[in-house]
């Protein structure tokens, strides 16, 4: 059974930036407009093995270390959600695999995907960041680019399926 659109989360895509905090603000803010959860998503890419690893266990430390920075980025942007609108209903998830097949399995269960302009890669030049531009494509939702500089608005935004920047 297909969940109702207004029951569908708003769901943010997390990676540890300055610019997906900025996003997580817009989108409680938008969550509570909608009525709508807020659910905050960490893809934590990360290769299995079949072939066995004779490292003195450095591999599954190092996994297990950052593995721990991502559920500390969900946290904190759990926090920084509860700080801005304390009344929204959030739920936090690192799931492993690549970000854009992370999001866009969440993108078919949301009603709206709120992702920040530039993550965590080298690509400065870039006007918008690689995961932002393959879902703004491809996401099964709408999808909202929240630009680092945008300021917390108190109207709506009105999103078409396709990619919106604010």
């Amino acid at each position: 059974m297909e969940v109702g659109r207004a029951h569908r989360p708003v769901v943010v895509g997390v990676d540890g930036s300055g610019s997906a905090y900025r996003a997580v603000e817009w989108a409680a803010a938008e969550a509570v407009r909608r009525g709508a959860e807020l659910r905050l998503v960490r893809a934590f890419s990360w290769t299995t093995s079949k072939r066995p690893v004779r490292d003195g266990g450095r591999v599954a430390q190092y996994r297990d270390e950052l593995l721990k920075i991502a559920r500390g980025q969900v946290a904190r942007a759990a926090r920084i959600a509860a700080d801005v609108r304390p009344e929204v209903e959030t739920t936090t998830q690192v799931a492993i695999g690549a970000p854009i097949e992370v999001l866009g399995s969440e993108a078919r269960r949301a009603q709206l995907l709120v992702l920040g302009d530039r993550g965590l890669g080298g690509l400065t030049g870039l006007l918008l960041g690689s995961v932002a531009v393959g879902l703004a494509a491809h996401a099964a939702c709408p999808v909202v680019i929240v630009r680092t500089s945008t300021r917390i608005v108190s109207e709506p935004l009105v999103t078409a399926p396709a990619a919106t920047v604010v």
